[in-house]
């Protein structure tokens, strides 16, 4: 049984294409990290920095104002260091990261058309109750977290579309191809081939498939850590552009273990689908063709389907749908944005869990059920 796991193992691990796909994106991460690094620039006390040199000067100034978020730590910002806007004259922004924040976040930024100094005020009414003053309740930890909200968006990216689809690519000939090579007859034929043998397959993608997630997650965040050190993984998530409201998502650090697990949910999941298709395909272009549709599948259902299907399905059929679609492969790593309850994001979890299970056990029947 051991050999025949080990083989597996092999037999997937040595597909070049998904070796090429992961070293091509590491390679984009590693590049964009540098440019994202060599672009970076500060102003603090009328003298510019940039390079690795202003991301240390904005790391130990934003240390000076690390704590919980107060208007009275707004106005001192502000007193200290104006508004963080675009200078016509010399082409380039100015500010540091904590004027920044509180620009972004708290003023009419988003709102301006160039976002010149002579445009820029705070928000008022309505505009600041609603987008700044839920910062200002006293349960938002401020730090320096500029590295981390990109890594935030690389992560995202990455893990979502396309590690993913190299991952489909990777694993669809497990079955499909040995219906190709008829290497499936003979397998077959024999008491473990049968039975313990297809099981020792799909774990051996799934064993797989999670340790390069794993180690290809803890690489990127070597580099990002390399570049950016530590600070601010205490700080709030919100600093990195998660909801306030999403559960219990109280700091930065809890923030990307509880992403990379609900990561790891769907990638599971995803394999177990692959496989599933694997098994009732005979074609191994014919899987990663429907497998791509499939996991793409929710994305169409949220962004057209479930609008167009609205006159035509109760409201409680359309929410049972959209929560089954959120726990799919292309939505569960991202179910923190959706700001759910601590209940409905176990509902998600465990719908994956058990699509995983029925996934891995309708690959199994299929693949033994096949007659040549």
């Amino acid at each position: 049984m051991w050999n025949i796991w080990k083989q597996e193992i092999y037999k997937t691990a040595s597909r070049k294409l998904l070796w090429l796909g992961l070293l091509l994106l590491l390679l984009f991460t590693g590049l964009r990290l540098y440019e994202e690094r060599r672009h970076y620039s500060t102003q603090i006390d009328g003298q510019f920095y940039s390079g690795q040199e202003a991301i240390k000067k904005d790391q130990e100034l934003t240390a000076a104002y690390a704590g919980i978020l107060t208007e009275e730590k707004v106005k001192q910002i502000y007193q200290d260091f104006g508004f963080y806007y675009y200078d016509a004259q010399q082409d380039q922004m100015v500010g540091n990261y904590c004027s920044q924040y509180i620009t972004r976040k708290m003023a009419n930024y988003n709102q301006t058309d160039t976002g010149e100094l002579e445009q820029l005020k705070f928000l008022e009414g309505d505009d600041w109750n609603h987008n700044a003053a839920p910062l200002l309740q006293g349960d938002v930890h401020f730090d320096y977290a500029y590295g981390w909200e990109d890594f935030k968006e690389t992560f995202s990216f990455l893990m979502t579309m396309v590690l993913f689809v190299l991952f489909i690519i990777g694993i669809s000939p497990v079955f499909s191809d040995e219906y190709m090579l008829k290497t499936a007859d003979i397998l077959l034929t024999t008491k473990r081939g049968a039975k313990s043998g297809i099981w020792m397959k799909i774990t051996a993608a799934l064993v797989l498939s999670a340790v390069i997630y794993t180690l290809f997650t803890a690489i990127i965040w070597f580099m990002y850590q390399s570049v950016y050190g530590t600070q601010g993984l205490d700080a709030s998530a919100v600093m990195i552009g998660v909801p306030l409201q999403s559960y219990g998502l109280e700091s930065i650090l809890h923030f990307f273990v509880f992403a990379f697990f609900l990561g790891l949910a769907a990638l599971l999941l995803l394999i177990s689908m692959t496989l599933a298709i694997s098994a009732s395909c005979r074609n191994a272009f014919l899987t990663v063709i429907i497998s791509i549709v499939l996991f793409l599948l929710p994305y169409a259902w949220m962004q057209a389907f479930s609008i167009l299907l609205t006159p035509f399905l109760s409201t409680n059929l359309l929410k049972a749908i959209s929560h089954f679609m959120v726990s799919m492969p292309f939505f569960l790593p991202i179910n923190w944005g959706f700001t759910f309850s601590g209940g409905k994001i176990l509902m998600h979890v465990g719908i994956a869990v058990g699509m995983t299970g029925f996934c891995a056990a309708l690959g199994y029947w299929r693949y033994r059920k096949y007659q040549g």
